[in-house]
C-alpha cells in the first residue's frame, strides 16, 4: 500500500526507489538558527544537531525549514496567525523574518514544548491554548498559516510505524477535519489574504484531495505559484522532494499550497 502511494504522488522511479531506500538508513537531525551562522549545511540556517543545541536554534526538519523560507515571501502582510503552531518551529521561523505572530495550539504539553523553546532563545511570541475549530475568534486577517494535523505518512524515517496505521478510515476522517480547518481559516482570511496549507503527509486524501474539494466550492480561491527547486509541483499544490536533499542527509516530505481569497 505504502508502494502504490509513493507511486501515484511521484511519477518519479527515481525518487520512489529513494524513498524506499531511506527506510534503512537512519536520518539526520537538523538544528535552525534564527540568525545566519557559519556552520551551516542549508540557506545560512540549517545545521545538524549533534550533542547539544547551538544558541538561539530550535529542532526541525530541513524540509519544515524549506517549506517557510519558499513561502514567507507570498505574505504581504507580516501580522499571522498560526493556527496549529506548537511545539513552534514555524511560528518562530517567521518571527525570524520578521513576522508578527499569533499562535495558538490546542494541545497543553505540545505548548509547554513552545514555551520552553522561546524561553530558552528569550523571543517574545504569544501562544493561547485554543482549539481552533471551537475558538471564537473573529478578527480577520492577510495571513495565516495551516499545519494540520494529519497521518504524518511523510516522517516514515523516522516514525516508521507510521506505515502500518494507513487505513482509509482514518484518512477519511482526517480529510473531514483538515476541510473544516480550512473552510474555518477561509472566513477568517481577508480578500486579497494569502493562507499556507500544509501536511506532513504525501497520501492523495490529505493533500489534492482535501483542496479538490476546497475548490469545487470556493471559486473566489485560486492557488499561487511557490518557487523552489526542492519542491515538485502536483494538482493542488507541491510536494518537499526528498531525493533533492540527499546530500544533506534527506528529509521528510511534505505537501504545501498557497491559497489565495480574490
Amino acid at each position: 500500500m505504502f508502494k502504490d502511494i509513493c507511486e501515484e504522488m511521484f511519477s518519479s522511479k527515481e525518487i520512489c526507489s529513494y524513498i524506499y531506500k531511506s527506510f534503512f538508513h537512519k536520518p539526520k537531525n537538523y538544528q535552525i538558527s534564527i540568525h545566519d551562522i557559519k556552520n551551516a549545511i542549508y540557506k545560512n540556517r540549517v545545521s545538524y544537531l549533534e550533542k547539544e543545541l547551538e544558541p538561539f536554534s530550535f529542532v526541525q526538519d530541513i524540509a519544515n525549514f524549506e517549506i517557510i523560507n519558499a513561502v514567507k515571501d507570498l505574505y504581504k502582510d507580516k501580522k499571522i496567525i498560526d493556527v496549529c503552531a506548537a511545539p513552534g518551529g514555524k511560528s518562530i521561523l517567521l518571527h525570524s523574518y520578521g513576522f508578527e505572530v499569533e499562535a495558538i495550539d490546542k494541545s497543553q504539553r505540545q505548548i509547554d514544548k513552545f514555551i520552553q523553546n522561546i524561553n530558552r532563545m528569550k523571543l517574545e511570541i504569544k501562544i493561547t491554548n485554543q482549539d481552533f475549530l471551537k475558538s471564537k475568534i473573529t478578527d480577520q486577517y492577510n495571513s495565516i498559516l495551516l499545519d494540520a494535523p494529519c497521518s504524518a505518512l511523510g516522517t516514515y524515517r523516522r516514525n516508521p510505524d507510521v506505515i502500518s496505521k494507513i487505513d482509509e478510515k482514518k484518512l477519511k476522517y482526517n480529510q473531514d477535519n483538515q476541510i473544516k480547518m480550512l473552510e474555518k481559516s477561509l472566513k477568517l482570511l481577508k480578500k486579497g489574504g494569502v493562507l499556507i496549507y500544509i501536511v506532513c503527509s504525501f497520501h492523495s486524501f490529505e493533500t489534492k484531495g482535501v483542496i479538490d474539494k476546497i475548490l469545487q466550492k470556493h471559486k473566489s480561491i485560486n492557488i499561487k505559484n511557490i518557487q523552489s527547486d526542492k519542491m515538485i509541483k502536483i494538482k493542488n499544490g507541491y510536494l518537499i522532494n526528498p531525493l533533492s536533499f540527499k546530500d544533506q542527509g534527506g528529509s521528510d516530505i511534505f505537501f504545501v499550497t498557497a491559497l489565495k481569497k480574490n
